[in-house]
């Protein structure tokens, strides 16, 4: 049995990817959306999740980064609603 040879596809290019920043201000949830006790349930979890990364893991150090940041604005967002402020 021959076997044809293949033809080859051409190849596949994708547009560049657009950054995105991680804030931007004026799309965050608005403040008092969720209770003090949530975020503060949120950051304690990030932190236990978190708390045994390894420090040498680019990926690790990576996840823990924007979860913590992630449960920080959080907290910040329901403290600043609790005492009536604004962002």
């Amino acid at each position: 049995m021959r076997f044809l040879p293949r033809r080859r596809r051409p190849a596949v290019t994708f547009p560049p990817p657009v950054p995105v920043p991680l804030h931007t201000p004026g799309t965050e949830v608005p403040p008092g959306a969720i209770s003090l006790e949530v975020a503060l349930h949120i950051a304690r979890r990030a932190l236990t999740r978190h708390s045994s990364a390894n420090i040498h893991s680019k990926i690790a150090m990576f996840h823990a980064a924007v979860d913590l940041e992630h449960a920080l604005r959080t907290l910040v967002t329901a403290l600043d609603a609790e005492e009536g402020r604004t962002p």
